[in-house]
């Protein structure tokens, strides 16, 4: 609900021309970027800076029961970064740079600023994907699945 009425506030703002918009008693000032508004409204109030921090977060919201709803080998090649590999297939997964030990079900190719825009919720990875700023190849139902798990292990990771 919130989500939605955020959206909808966005589309509003960036069609308007005037210096601000006065809607339900909040003030928003006229900007093409909701990033500080909406990540007031976020249970994480972690912002990524490096590449590497993603996955480390990664690691310590990966446990057996995301392992058994995932079930899959990603690879994210961050253009600037390297190759990172997230494997979730057994234990509580497999975490860190380079080439993961089994042949990956999805490889993610993307650059920096992209990849971390999307660990912080400023961009939706669907968006990215839609817009060519992001490339997948592989089970792409695979690829789905670890953005829909990992958002809920990061709302529950406090």
């Amino acid at each position: 609900m919130l989500r939605s009425r955020l959206i909808q506030l966005t589309r509003i703002v960036e069609g308007s021309r005037k210096s601000s918009l006065i809607c339900q008693n909040v003030h928003l000032p006229k900007t093409n970027n909701f990033t500080e508004f909406a990540r007031t409204y976020s249970s994480s109030s972690q912002v990524f800076t490096q590449v590497p921090d993603v996955f480390e977060r990664i690691k310590q919201v990966s446990n057996p029961s995301i392992v058994k709803k995932v079930n899959a080998v990603y690879v994210f090649d961050v253009e600037g970064e390297g190759k990172w590999h997230v494997d979730l297939t057994s234990g509580s997964g497999q975490i860190g740079q380079g080439a993961p030990a089994n042949n990956p079900d999805v490889t993610v190719v993307v650059n920096k600023e992209i990849f971390l825009k999307m660990f912080n919720r400023e961009l939706k990875p669907a968006t990215a994907f839609m817009s060519g700023k992001l490339k997948l190849s592989g089970d792409l139902s695979k690829a789905l699945a670890l953005e829909s798990v990992m958002k809920a292990s990061r709302d529950d990771f406090q």
